[in-house]
């Protein structure tokens, strides 16, 4: 009996110590999980939810049936949702996981319960979890499914539409999304076009070679051109896409190479090396100061024998969708532009609409008939001019060796304008009025000259005095100064100035003018009376023939 006795209470006391350091576990593992708890506050435990969704279905097929596919077309407004919570809870698993890898806590008595929790936590923080209920009518639970997603998954939603889309919307997906694809190819091309317009307006001013400017000019033109066609283009995988790019950037490449010969020069005309050969030439070119300033005030004075100017000095350009930046574009003051009508029109009869687009003044007339018989004179005036001016270049040559060819090849007349030689334009000589006609999208260019050589002008003052009153027309009738009356009148007065005495055979290189003794504005008439020979220096100094200075 006495043994019982003992036995029992020696299992009471094993029991109550078993019990008292079952507490002291216990106290101690709530108190580790309340430290690590506590440190792992700011993840949030709590919002780490087991079950992200939970779905009701009324039959065993539609549980077996039941996927992530179909939750998403039937809770479409829930995907963004579950992205944003899969985004959250991978947060929480990358910092429980880095957490369970390395902390202070690991060697705490009741670490590993906490532990067997953490990772339990970690792996449901790294799903979005849907949980698929099979409830009969009566309300009981025949069945349930979890659907597991992770970040990867509902991206694949989010990434593709088309997923969760019917048929019908399918299809429109499919329209809308080759709509855009489109949009986004001609937004690439468009953007390499504005690429090149902007480089070109950048480098307009730049420009100091003859011609440059209007090749600049043509080279926009025919990349607007290109442009144009880019809206027409229907499928992304069209050849048209291929030959416009190339175009494109050939276009590019020659507005390049443009803008690189100029650079080229004006980096030598900034040179040590061009200052010296100007110090050089300072000498020579003294003499030869008042003429080079009379020349190039004559070619000056040009554009003031002609009638009324029609055109801008510049334009802008621009597509009608306006998806390509504007281009300032140099318009030359004699071109008219037209509609197609007045442009074939005006090829049929190019006088008759030179007169009505340039001429619109019938009052003006008598004033501009003058003009034009001037107009052919001075233009007589500056071919010999340039000619004189050819001949002085030949005794710079000596001085040139060190030029560098390609200043010579690409810039002759600004080298030696800069030298201070006169500079006489080829097309102050070759002056031409122009029709142009430009279709309304951009994509039809034409345009055609009428050159205003001696016959031209010969034939457009007959036309304007035969608009003239009987009256006027016997007042302005006169005789032009034609090539052969100049030549007649310098033979005859032996190639000498009537003034001064000096002659072609004193001076080779010797400008000689024909001087009306009654200026034409005082009524005088181009007849071998009233007509001498004179030196550029005299005829200067007796007064200028400008129309201004009359």
């Amino acid at each position: 009996m006495l043994i019982v006795t003992l036995s029992l209470l020696y299992i009471i006391f094993v029991v109550v110590i078993v019990l008292i350091v079952i507490g002291v576990i216990t106290k101690e593992y709530k108190k580790l999980e309340r430290q690590i708890y506590e440190e792992l506050k700011y993840l949030n435990l709590k919002n780490v939810s087991y079950y992200d969704e939970v779905v009701i279905v009324n039959s065993r097929q539609s549980l077996n049936n039941y996927d992530a596919t179909k939750f998403f077309k039937e809770n479409r407004n829930k995907l963004a949702q579950a992205q944003d919570i899969i985004s959250m809870k991978n947060q929480v698993a990358f910092a429980l996981n880095g957490f369970l890898a390395n902390n202070r806590f690991k060697n705490r008595t009741g670490y590993n319960l906490v532990e067997k929790q953490l990772k339990e936590i970690a792996k449901s923080a790294a799903s979005y979890r849907i949980n698929v209920k099979y409830i009969s009518p009566a309300g009981n639970n025949l069945g349930e499914n979890d659907i597991w997603l992770n970040q990867y998954e509902i991206n694949r939603f989010v990434k593709d539409p088309s997923l969760l889309m019917s048929k019908g919307e399918y299809s429109h997906y499919l329209k809308e999304l080759q709509k855009k694809s489109l949009e986004q190819k001609c937004y690439e091309y468009y953007e390499s076009v504005n690429r090149v317009i902007d480089y070109a307006n950048r480098k307009k001013d730049t420009l100091i070679i003859k011609g440059s400017v209007e090749q600049l000019d043509d080279l926009v033109d025919d990349i607007y051109e290109k442009a144009g066609k880019l809206k027409r283009i229907k499928t992304t995988d069209s050849e048209e896409w291929g030959v416009i790019g190339k175009s494109i950037a050939y276009i590019e490449r020659n507005i390049r190479s443009i803008v690189a010969k100029n650079q080229r020069v004006l980096e030598y005309y900034n040179s040590t090396d061009f200052l010296k050969i100007k110090e050089t030439c300072n000498s020579l070119m003294s003499t030869q100061v008042d003429f080079n300033e009379y020349i190039e005030q004559k070619a000056k004075s040009i554009s003031q024998l002609f009638g009324v100017r029609f055109a801008r000095s510049e334009t802008i350009n621009n597509d009608e969708y306006r998806y390509i930046r504007p281009y300032k574009k140099t318009i030359s003051p004699f071109t008219a532009e037209v509609s197609a009508a007045v442009f074939s029109s005006a090829e049929n009869s190019p006088l008759e609409y030179l007169i009505k687009y340039f001429y619109p003044n019938k009052e003006m007339y008598p004033e501009q008939i003058q003009k034009l018989q001037l107009l052919v004179e001075e233009l007589e005036t500056l071919k010999e001019a340039k000619v004189i001016i050819d001949n002085h270049k030949k005794d710079y040559q000596q001085y040139l060796d060190e030029v560098p060819s390609y200043v010579i090849s690409d810039d002759e007349s600004g080298f030696y304008s800069r030298l201070g030689l006169a500079n006489i334009d080829e097309k102050v000589l070759e002056v031409e009025y122009k029709f142009a006609y430009t279709s309304g999208g951009g994509m039809a260019k034409r345009s055609f000259p009428i050159p205003m050589t001696e016959e031209n002008i010969v034939e457009l003052i007959k036309a304007l005095e035969s608009k003239l009153t009987l009256t006027a027309f016997t007042k302005e009738q006169r005789n032009l100064m034609t090539k052969k009356l100049r030549e007649y009148i310098k033979k005859r007065d032996n190639y000498t100035c009537c003034e001064c005495g000096i002659s072609i055979y004193d001076e080779p290189n010797l400008l000689l003018e024909i001087d009306h003794i009654k200026p034409v504005s005082k009524g005088g008439y181009t007849e071998e009376n009233n007509l001498r020979t004179l030196c550029w220096k005299c005829n200067r100094s007796k007064g200028s023939k400008f129309p201004n200075e009359q």
